[in-house]
Parts: structure tokens; sequence; C-alpha cells
């Protein structure tokens, strides 16, 4: 067993079942993509967009107002973010996106940043989302 596949065991045993003690339920309403029209040349939405159903899963929030600076050095304003495990968000078949609503304790938010974080070789552990509200 190698040192990847040692972590992978440690993070499913340990760390995995202590980010579900300490999370909490976030509502994800994803983009229905096949619902929605787009322009073709742009690939923009042109009416109302549509939404799927909402789905719950855990999440760990921190909800406060802050300023996200990128590597590219621009800066946005944000409400809060929300870490995910990846695994969670793929066994949901949820894909996050910019404009993905998100519902926490009776308020609103949009994703407005995504980073994957946490990898073990290629795989990612968690998805961080940055939040604006809605």
């Amino acid at each position: 067993m190698g040192l990847k596949d040692e972590v992978k065991t440690a993070w499913d045993d340990v760390m995995s079942p202590l980010f579900d003690e300490f999370a909490a339920d976030v509502s994800i309403e994803t983009l229905d993509t096949e619902n929605t029209i787009k322009d073709d040349l742009y690939d923009e939405v042109v009416q109302t967009k549509k939404y799927k159903e909402p789905l719950i899963i855990k999440g760990r929030a921190k909800i406060e107002k802050d300023r996200l600076v990128l590597s590219s050095g621009e800066s946005k304003d944000i409400d809060g973010r929300i870490t995910f495990k990846t695994e969670d968000l793929k066994a949901n078949n949820i894909q996050m996106d910019f404009g993905t609503k998100i519902n926490f304790q009776g308020k609103n938010y949009v994703v407005v940043h995504i980073e994957e974080r946490s990898g073990i070789g290629e795989e990612f552990l968690l998805t961080r989302i940055y939040l604006q509200g809605a």
C-alpha cells in the first residue's frame, strides 16, 4: 500500500466521517441546461433560467462578508463559502457552476467561484464554493 492509498484510507475512515459530524444541510439548485434556452452564438441564456429540483447535501459553511483575491489578482466581495465532499457532489450528480443557487439557513446565495481542494494524486476530496447573496 503506497502513501496515496494510506492517505485515502485515512480520509475514508477518519476525516470524512469527522467532516460529516460538523457539516450542516445545504440546499443546491443547479441550472437545468436541457430546459434553459441559450443563444447559439454566445452560449448565453436568452430567457428565464430554469433550475432542477433542490437537492440537500451536507456542507461546512462559513457565512461572513469577506474579499476573495484570485491568483489572477482579481478580487470579489463574497458573503461566505461552503465546502462539500466532492464524492457527495458526484454521488448526487451535482455539477457546480457559476450561478448555482444555494440556500443555507433560510438565506439565498449564488455561486461566484469554485475551487477543488485537498488532492490525492488526481482526485480532489473537497470542493469549496464562494457565495454572494441572491
